[in-house]
């Protein structure tokens, strides 16, 4: 960065504030459900769902979350009788997360609405403009990982 650049035109600066800001929305819709739900609660649902069974390592890597984060997630979402803990039949030290029938309900009832929320997050922008969004993030996402071991691939 050069030291005349201001800080709102910085990349990395636009991302965050970008995100944060979705996020923020994003919640604020959430709670107008009162399904008592955060954003970071409906994407572990959302991953357990895509992948019906799924070990907690391989659910905070797909989250892009520490495994402290996903177990006090998880802790809350089990509260919520949304997820179930099963044993790993290979292996008796771990155990796999799935949707119980109230998870699944769950997230078949509001998922309309949340695509409405991504929807209207990227609302004016083009086919073709979120494919080169997509398109750029992912070479962001990639430079960082490259450089940075400690991030999640």
């Amino acid at each position: 960065m050069k030291s005349n650049e201001q800080l709102n035109n910085v990349v990395n600066f636009l991302l965050e504030q970008t995100v944060r800001q979705m996020r923020g929305y994003a919640q604020r819709q959430l709670d107008t459900l009162q399904a008592g739900i955060t954003v970071d609660q409906w994407v572990l649902l959302k991953i357990i769902d895509e992948r019906d069974k799924i070990s907690q390592v391989e659910l905070a890597q797909v989250a892009h979350k520490d495994t402290a984060s996903v177990t006090r997630i998880l802790d809350l979402l089990q509260k919520k009788s949304l997820i179930q803990r099963i044993d790993d039949e290979h292996d008796r030290r771990k155990y796999l997360i799935s949707l119980t029938g109230a998870g699944k309900a769950f997230v078949k009832l509001h998922l309309p609405f949340i695509n409405g929320i991504r929807e209207q997050i990227v609302q004016g922008l083009s086919k073709e403009e979120i494919k080169t969004l997509k398109d750029i993030l992912e070479k962001i996402r990639q430079n960082v990982a490259q450089s940075d071991p400690d991030v999640f691939p």
